[in-house]
């Protein structure tokens, strides 16, 4: 035992000689950055995409437009054909979603079921792309790539009141088919177009650059110094740059040069150097009217709030002092003696004294909340509630941006040691990663952020077309080309089908960077409108396990927020409204009690007042870092911390019993219950077929009538008996004197449909 001691001593002196003899060679260190060689050049991603020939497949009746014949080649070349055309119900059903992240209501499923024409699913696919209701969908994709979040996250997690704006511009973008050079180019260098011009004219190209805003921010730093804060922020822009922008995992670079792909530290700091100079800015684009208005409301809410906040504090203050009182009392002598010495005439060992004493006598929140009577925990409950009330009246704040904005004297740029703001080696210049230089940048050059734009949205730039191409390619069809949407280096996937990437980002690059004509193209062809058959053909299976190359079509299962929607949709009930400030909705308790102290979630989540406005679209729902709807989590909304260009799809058990069991679903599958019941003029079997329709688009079989009548039926029985026991049901919004046995059972019957497959997934 004594021997394995002492062996364990000078093992750790020899660890601690080692580690000092380490850290003082550093202070030597000399960066050499690897140079280029002609294999790091050579990988398919790093070169310019390249016109391929368009192939000619033997099966050419299939074609309907380029996309199916790279499609078709491929599945010939593998001995097997694509499947049959999916059925005009789900393809309405699919392009639905994939198009506007909305399932089609009963008017839209009878507009195109009764529209005969040759072309009807052309003139559907032209109208889902001028819906406004398409911008939102695909903003969601964006972003979830910029790990957009209304808060600022870390500990103090405080909420952004503008960022919405940010998410407006979005949807605007994308509705607007802006180009999407154009659009790159704002949120990056936004600040930079609008220098000189006035705010109110520009406001886009501030709010643009908001994309730079969407990560963390300490604000709340502990031990952190303002430097490694900021150093904190320049990470977080170059980590969105190059996960949304470029598609490669150039963060990896940070610390050492890149392990896998041809990324040095230098590239990496020579990336971050174009942020360098680009500090955090509120950008005020309000009028003097907007200002006055806002104040003149701000100071009557305020007015109201006084009061409550000082009857809390009055409460609070009195328990305070009695715990203090009682804390000094228990003191030991020397302690009590330090403290009340006045701080200028205590001596040294007194100072340390009284700064224990201190410590000793803090009252905690926690500590107060626990002390409370009874009756002052009501009486302060019932007026922490009507602050929250107040709280959700205080007006809009005048219209600002969440920026950035270049300073006047920019900071140097670092090659950092091990990542270590305290290890400088070497400044660099702003410049563009060497792999996908074309030519060599000038040494003399200064560039600017209106640069950088300006070089990942050049036609030939090998990453920037191929990387959003196949973003669109993903979200229709699954998966992407590339399997790897974030991660096109050398450890990344290879594309299954590299012929057709190149031609989509030509398409792309020479149709004026728009995305809309791009996704009219994929939808419209042959490949997309496959079935997606439960039973696959086993050739198939065998030969392309994981329908790579697209001999079927994949089903996808609704996110989160789709869900949500959906229900919404399916009892007509979802608020189309669009754009504005973010809504608060009620919070499950679990969450509160996740998240909030016992006493205080009524005041750092202040719930929208208008419960109209409850019912809006997922999308518009406050996006705060640590606060998700179990909906939501359950099915795989990322946690906005990091980039997400890809939605996980998780299958785990507490998803059916958010399904079955959560408040939401509870409440909803009784709204749709009464949506249906309250049309008199439809009989038992008619309402079946609504329910179906309202839920899976398309109507029911005999079998599915049949067996539904049964269940209510029989549920029906067994809710009377409940009632004839006095037992709780639910609770209706319809008139007493209907028969709330049936409603009970029709309720417990939308339940069970909008917990289906077929409801959560699309075909």
């Amino acid at each position: 035992m004594l021997g394995n001691s002492l062996a364990s001593a000078v093992l750790a002196s020899l660890i601690l000689l080692a580690s000092s003899q380490f850290l003082s060679s550093q202070d030597k260190f000399v960066y050499q950055e690897p140079k280029l060689t002609a294999a790091d050049r050579a990988h398919w991603a790093f070169q310019p995409p390249k016109a391929p020939e368009i192939p000619r497949p033997r099966n050419t009746n299939w074609i309907r437009n380029p996309i199916d014949a790279f499609i078709l080649q491929a599945l010939e070349q593998k001995g097997l054909t694509p499947s049959e055309s999916a059925d005009k119900i789900s393809l309405l059903r699919r392009v639905t979603f994939d198009l506007t992240g909305l399932i089609p209501t009963l008017e839209e499923q009878e507009k195109f079921l009764e529209d005969t024409r040759a072309d009807a699913y052309e003139a559907l696919v032209d109208r889902l792309l001028n819906s406004p209701h398409f911008g939102e969908r695909w903003a969601m994709h964006w972003l979830d790539l910029v790990r957009f979040a209304e808060s600022n996250g870390y500990e103090l997690n405080a909420d952004r009141p503008h960022a919405w704006r940010y998410r407006d511009y979005v949807i605007r973008s994308f509705n607007d088919d802006k180009p999407f050079d154009r659009f790159l180019t704002e949120q990056i260098a936004g600040d930079e177009m609008a220098q000189g011009k006035d705010p109110r004219e520009v406001s886009d190209l501030w709010v643009a650059t908001g994309m730079h805003r969407c990560g963390q921010i300490h604000v709340v730093s502990g031990n952190l110094n303002p430097q490694e804060v900021r150093q904190e922020v320049l990470t977080e822009m170059v980590y969105g740059l190059g996960s949304a922008v470029l598609g490669l995992t150039v963060n990896c670079a940070r610390c050492h040069d890149h392990k896998f792909d041809p990324v040095s530290q230098g590239d990496y700091y020579r990336l971050e150097a174009f942020f360098t100079s680009a500090q955090l800015k509120e950008i005020d684009f309000s009028t003097k009217a907007e200002r006055d208005e806002h104040a003149k409301k701000l100071m009557e809410v305020m007015l109201k709030i006084a009061p409550i906040k000082n009857q809390i504090s009055a409460i609070d203050k009195a328990y305070e002092q009695k715990l203090r009182q009682e804390r000094k009392a228990a003191l030991e002598p020397k302690f009590r003696e330090a403290l009340e010495l006045p701080a200028d005439r205590r001596s040294e060992e007194q100072k340390q004294l009284a700064k224990n004493a201190q410590a000793l006598t803090k009252v905690t929140w926690d500590q107060i909340l626990g002390a409370l009577s009874p009756e002052d925990r009501k009486k302060r409950e019932l007026l922490r509630q009507h602050l929250s009330n107040l709280e959700a009246e205080l007006p809009v704040p005048p219209s600002q941006a969440t920026a950035i904005q270049n300073e006047d004297k920019g900071q140097k740029a670092y090659i950092l040691r091990r990542g270590e703001l305290s290890r400088k080696v070497v400044a660099v210049e702003p410049d563009y990663p060497r792999v996908l230089q074309v030519t060599q940048s000038p040494t003399n050059s200064k560039f600017s952020r209106l640069d950088l734009a300006r070089w990942l949205t050049r036609p030939e730039h090998p990453l920037t077309s191929r990387v959003w191409v196949n973003r669109l390619w993903q979200h229709l069809f699954g998966r992407g080309l590339v399997s790897t949407p974030n991660d096109f280096g050398t450890r990344g996937s290879r594309p299954s089908h590299p012929e057709l990437l190149d031609w989509l980002a030509l398409q792309f690059t020479r149709g004026g960077w728009k995305s809309k004509p791009i996704l009219r193209m994929l939808v419209l062809s042959n490949t997309y409108r496959q079935g997606s058959s439960c039973r696959p053909d086993a050739k198939g299976l065998e030969s392309d396990p994981e329908n790579r190359l697209l001999w079927r079509m994949n089903r996808k299962r609704l996110e989160g927020e789709a869900i949500r929607d959906s229900v919404l949709i399916a009892n007509g009930r979802l608020n189309r409204e669009q754009g504005g400030p973010s809504i608060k909705v009620p919070l499950e308790p679990e969450v509160y009690d996740l998240i909030f102290t016992e006493d205080e979630p009524a005041g750092l989540w202040a719930v929208t007042k208008d419960s109209r406005q409850w019912n809006r679209r997922s999308l518009y729902l406050f996006g705060k870092r640590n606060v998700r709807l179990p909906i939501f989590e359950a099915f795989d909304q990322p946690d906005r911390l990091s980039p997400c260009p890809e939605r996980v799809r998780s299958t785990f058990a507490p998803q059916s019993l958010v399904l079955m069991n959560g408040p939401f679903l509870l409440e909803e599958s009784t709204r749709l219950a009464e949506a249906i019941w309250t049309k008199k003029e439809l009989s038992q079997s008619s309402a079946v077929e609504q329910l179906y329709r309202r839920a899976y688009s398309r109507k029911p079989t005999e079998s599915e009538v049949q067996s539904a009548l049964e269940f209510l039926g029989n549920q029906k029985a067994l809710v009377q008996k409940r009632m004839d026991r006095a037992e709780t049901i639910r609770t209706f919004n319809t008139e007493a004197n209907l028969d709330k046995a049936s409603l009970a059972a029709w309720a417990d019957l939308c339940l069970a449909i909008l917990n289906s497959n077929e409801f959560v997934y699309i075909p």
